[in-house]
């Protein structure tokens, strides 16, 4: 009988465990992924805005005034999970390259 709960009790223990982590995993963009770094943050230029259309490397962000830019991304942006519709900050350089991009809250 002792076996019989034991195995009953450590069974529930692993379903909740399993359930735990797929709650936690429910939100695949919940977890940002870039940050910028000091230097950006004060050396770069930074677009804020709506982004509105992705195509390949190019995002176009929409700002409050409603100028939309047109910024590159690559594999060397720090890249947070974005999709069209997101609120986000771009550090982009004097030639328009995306250094990091991030998804606001």
């Amino acid at each position: 009988m002792a076996m019989k709960v034991l195995m009953v009790s450590l069974f529930a223990a692993g379903i909740l465990s399993f359930g735990i982590g797929v709650a936690g995993a429910a939100d695949p963009m919940s977890e940002k992924e870039a940050s910028p770094t000091l230097k950006e943050r004060i050396m770069k230029d930074a677009v804020k805005g709506t982004l509105m259309k992705v195509e390949g490397e190019y995002y176009w962000i929409k700002d409050e005034d409603g100028k939309t830019t047109k910024v590159h991304v690559d594999k060397s942006t720090k890249l947070d999970k974005v999709v069209e519709g997101d609120k986000v900050k771009a550090y982009i350089t004097d030639k328009g390259h995306t250094t990091t991009l991030q998804r606001l809250d």
